[in-house]
């Protein structure tokens, strides 16, 4: 709806782009994907399973905001190449 009433697909992409990226990031950022394995190791065994539950709800939140989006945003690419 954004591309058909401005007219700008470009801001649409964008939009799509963000809605995709921004979550994944998150969520990398939450399982300590960005991070050394010590460091990981150590986030985990000095952690509570309450909060390593709560946080990976919001994993899977988030992969579930971001995957259909990046999805999404792959596609849209491939069609218009």
């Amino acid at each position: 709806m954004v591309g058909v009433i401005t007219g700008d697909w470009n801001l649409f992409f964008k939009l799509i782009a963000a809605a995709a990226v921004i979550p994944l990031v998150l969520s990398g950022l939450l399982t300590g994907a960005f991070v050394d394995g010590d460091r990981n190791r150590a986030n985990y065994h000095t952690e509570t399973k309450k909060d390593r539950q709560d946080k990976n709800k919001w994993v899977k939140k988030l992969l579930i905001i971001g995957v259909p989006n990046f999805s999404l945003l792959i596609i849209l690419i491939i069609l218009n190449i």
